[in-house]
């Protein structure tokens, strides 16, 4: 009886240990999403559907208004603005670099706004601009709208930043600007030696924050062809590069960012050739980012069809996941695309 006893008990153990342990799909964990925890990144038990926001499009007032709006149409992240391209830190920053250049502005109540969407199971993204920083240029690399990629002074801030945010609850911290300035170099010469400079800051900067915050990187569209993988493209994101240290990449996939028309006036056919050969050179999760501002229609087409088109783009590639891109942060045309639509 004592030997039935002692495998009924260990096989209950192990039926619990299962039933706790997380399930590994690929390059993801996934982990419950209602931890209370607000200083532990949530993690997620799907992918992510997500829009940005910029940092006076939120607040403490209204918070919960855009945790109605998601959960309506079956979104769950959102992306923040922590540091923009201006060089502002929206929020009031302990880093004494952030004070000393007059970045910091303490506009929003981070923490307090990223406790608030952990409670209704809103997955929350820090995005920070890295080097497009007129603020960090004026004090490290000479002026202008850029400070250099290769600065040491310009790397320590924005990994300090990023350890500062880590720290208030994010989920995921989502690097933009995470490259060289678009000119003067042409698309064919030899940059290797900026595509390792943007890696090695990548990798310095996963390192320096908690390994359970995810790390993400937002990236050009042209990134996902195959002529990138031979570091020739003067603004130094190199795709397989970036993916060995983050945890998803953001394709930014504008169709009205191309000069092809029959790229920039056809969205659904632009996601399906740059998905299908991004995801052939990745292990790492691609979470593009889909346009949906009305830049470059195609003749006939209102926003909400044109945001339908990308979006069934993404179906017929599976999902791993999107983000909405709006400069002002409106998103009715993108709320009547998703109505009856089915995502999954």
């Amino acid at each position: 009886m004592k030997k039935i006893a002692r495998f009924i008990t260990g096989f209950l153990l192990i039926i619990v240990f299962l039933g706790l342990a997380p399930s590994s799909i690929g390059q993801r964990t996934f982990v419950n999403i209602t931890d209370t925890d607000k200083r532990k990144p949530q993690g997620s038990s799907r992918p992510i559907r997500g829009v940005y926001l910029h940092s006076r499009a939120i607040s403490m007032e209204n918070v919960d208004n855009w945790v109605k709006v998601l959960k309506k149409h079956d979104f769950n992240g959102l992306v923040i603005n922590v540091k923009n391209v201006s060089g502002v830190v929206t929020y009031s920053s302990d880093v004494e670099l952030a004070s000393e250049i007059g970045a910091t502005t303490g506009r929003l109540d981070i923490e307090k706004i990223v406790e608030e969407l952990h409670k209704a199971g809103i997955y929350a993204i820090a995005r920070l601009t890295c080097f497009k920083d007129p603020k960090m240029a004026k004090h490290c690399c000479g002026g202008g709208n850029w400070a250099s990629p290769e600065s040491p002074l310009a790397q320590k801030y924005n990994i300090s930043l990023a350890q500062e945010v880590a720290n208030l609850g994010f989920d995921e911290i989502q690097l933009d600007y995470i490259r060289y300035s678009d000119g003067p170099g042409q698309i064919g010469g030899d940059y290797r030696d900026r595509s390792k400079v943007i890696a090695n800051f990548v990798e310095q900067l996963r390192a320096a924050i908690p390994p359970h915050v995810k790390l993400s990187a937002d990236v050009y569209g042209r990134t996902l062809w195959e002529w990138n993988s031979k570091n020739n493209d003067p603004i130094g994101q190199n795709l397989e590069y970036l993916g060995e240290h983050t945890d998803y990449l953001s394709p930014m996939i504008y169709p009205s960012h191309y000069q092809d028309p029959d790229l920039v006036y056809n969205p659904k056919k632009l996601l399906d050739l740059s998905l299908e050969v991004g995801k052939g050179r990745l292990s790492v999760p691609l979470r593009p980012f889909i346009q949906g501002f009305d830049r470059a229609m195609p003749r006939g087409m209102n926003l909400v069809e044109y945001i339908k088109e990308e979006l069934r783009a993404l179906r017929k590639h599976g999902e791993d996941g999107f983000l909405v891109w709006n400069p002002r942060s409106a998103y009715d045309s993108l709320w009547k695309a998703v109505e009856g639509m089915q995502l999954d």
